[in-house]
């Protein structure tokens, strides 16, 4: 593995070294392990909204992993693994074509949720499920397509209402390391906006690695689910046509 892949790796799925090199290491660690939990209920044909680099496809048991996107968004597409791109609004596959669906920390940049999800739930077979990822405390990002932040009683109001069944509901990051995670996102995007070019993160680095380290103490302190880093909630179409 080089140098190139390895840092990638380390921004979605971070090992230990992760605290030296991921400002986001409790963000991205929590996440990863909170989708690896859920991800028996994700088989089949899979599509993966919003994919990018598709860095969780390999905790997905299936017969084909599909990864669409929107070649305009926030962030750019440089190692990013998309088999197609769309128009963000209707998605290109037929009625009931897919057994499973993923979207991962990508709901909040949709500005007609409701149209979107019903276009999941028109190419979802009947008795399909879906997965998602939903941030509730974080900064604006993939600016200017961030417009809207969930409580889990939101998601849950949201999904019912799209004619989805709410299977589990849970909480990720929910103890005092969202605040080392919060500093460091506050320190990074200081220092990318005083230094905004490829120079700017290494010097992040120091910085983030001290807070990193903060974090493992602040784990020490019990849970508030009530403050939470995002929402990971898994929905089933219903069974009928």
């Amino acid at each position: 593995m080089n140098l190139k892949n390895w840092l990638l790796k380390e921004q979605f799925n971070p090992s230990i070294f992760g605290i030296l090199v991921n400002p986001f290491y409790f963000g991205r660690k929590s996440l990863y392990k909170n989708i690896k939990f859920k991800s028996g209920y994700i088989t089949g044909r899979i599509l993966d909204i919003g994919c990018g680099s598709k860095p969780y496809e390999k905790l997905f048991n299936t017969s084909q992993y599909i990864g669409i996107d929107v070649k305009s968004s926030g962030h750019y597409h440089e190692n990013s693994r998309v088999d197609l791109f769309y128009d963000g609004k209707k998605i290109p596959f037929e009625e009931n074509y897919f057994d499973s669906v993923v979207c991962f920390e990508v709901l909040e940049v949709i500005f007609d949720p409701d149209s979107f999800l019903n276009e999941i739930k028109r190419v979802l077979r009947p008795g399909g499920k879906a997965l998602f990822t939903v941030p509730f405390i974080w900064d604006e990002h993939e600016q200017p397509f961030d417009y809207a932040r969930y409580s889990s009683f939101g998601l849950k109001h949201l999904f019912e209402r799209n004619g989805f069944s709410v299977k589990k509901n849970d909480k990720y990051l929910t103890d005092l390391r969202l605040l080392s995670l919060l500093t460091n996102a506050y320190i990074y995007k200081i220092i990318k906006k005083i230094i905004p070019s490829s120079i700017s993160f290494p010097l992040i680095l120091p910085f983030s690695f001290v807070v990193n380290i903060t974090g493992l103490l602040l784990s020490l302190f019990p849970e508030n689910k009530d403050m939470y880093f995002g929402n990971i909630i898994l929905v089933e179409k219903a069974n009928v046509q």
